[in-house]
């Protein structure tokens, strides 16, 4: 068995083009050339993703379990950068930030009446204030 090579960044950089495609998923380097013109999102789709880690907008799209089997294929080596952190490890973080911009909003929500009561009750003593 050979030694699995390893693949930087700036070598996938060096294959950037719909002659020469390289991409990085999941801590993997595939050449995809060959695949270009049969990729059902076009190849422009392809070659805009080389040349940095794709994996999330892979994982984004939503390949079928047949679309990832076949990327073994292509594969040429090992990512140097090795592979990313799951997308949903990402997401606890994220839905963190939407719930805690969820309970601001609420919290807004609810002293908005209060402000205005409060604003109407010190403008009316202010106009008592001037007619005294």
């Amino acid at each position: 068995m050979a030694p699995t090579k390893t693949i930087t960044l700036a070598e996938c950089q060096e294959h950037m083009s719909d002659k020469d495609c390289w991409l990085v998923i999941e801590g993997k380097v595939y050449d995809v050339t060959p695949f270009l013109d049969e990729h059902p999102g076009g190849f422009d789709t392809l070659v805009s993703n080389s040349g940095k880690d794709a994996t999330e907008d892979f994982e984004e799209i939503g390949h079928s379990r047949a679309a990832k089997e076949m990327l073994g294929k292509y594969y040429i080596g090992e990512f140097a950068g090795g592979a990313p952190a799951k997308a949903a490890a990402k997401r606890p973080a994220a839905t963190a930030a939407v719930s805690s911009s969820s309970t601001l909003s609420s919290l807004i929500k609810a002293l908005l009446p209060i402000l205005i009561v409060l604003a109407a009750v010190y403008y009316m003593q202010m106009q008592q204030g001037v007619k005294a």
